[in-house]
């Protein structure tokens, strides 16, 4: 899934959150989504996967509209610890990549991700790690959503 916007280059970064605009979004986001996107990636992107989520669970009540912009907002966040975790690699490999060329030439692309596993410093090997944890913690807590979601409908109103 893509977070991010193509033109980052000239943006300064911002420390203020963005906030919603217009009452529908005001309504279907609230604060917690407002504040879920960074400065750096593209809110449109973030409103198409809500809209998805939304066209998918078709929610009828503000209750489970609330469950459904959880249920996208812990997708988002589920891509950005896995983005995470490929960008450190991505970074490892292409730092690594003369070293492994010398000690193997024709390394195939699992050894180059073992080598890049092998090198990650601590600190880097503690970022991924943390990553991972938030990345389990998102699909938990999405999943126990949909689970909530679907219990609410499966009992008469």
């Amino acid at each position: 899934m893509q977070l991010f916007n193509k033109t980052t280059d000239d943006m300064a970064p911002s420390r203020r959150f963005l906030t919603p605009t217009g009452a529908e979004n005001t309504l279907l986001l609230g604060d917690d989504s407002a504040n879920l996107i960074t400065c750096i990636e593209d809110q449109s992107l973030f409103t198409g996967l809500r809209d998805d989520v939304h066209q998918h669970f078709a929610p009828s009540t503000r209750f489970e509209q609330h469950m459904a912009d959880s249920i996208a907002e812990e997708l988002w966040r589920k891509a950005r610890y896995a983005l995470l975790e490929t960008t450190a690699l991505s970074a490892a490999i292409e730092r690594d990549w003369e070293a492994v060329k010398k000690e193997c030439p024709n390394a195939d692309p699992a050894y180059r991700t073992y080598f890049a596993f092998r090198q990650l410093g601590p600190r880097d090997t503690a970022c991924v790690r943390t990553g991972q944890d938030y990345e389990s913690r998102a699909w938990r807590r999405s999943r126990a959503d949909i689970a909530a979601l679907q219990a609410l409908r499966s009992k008469p109103r």
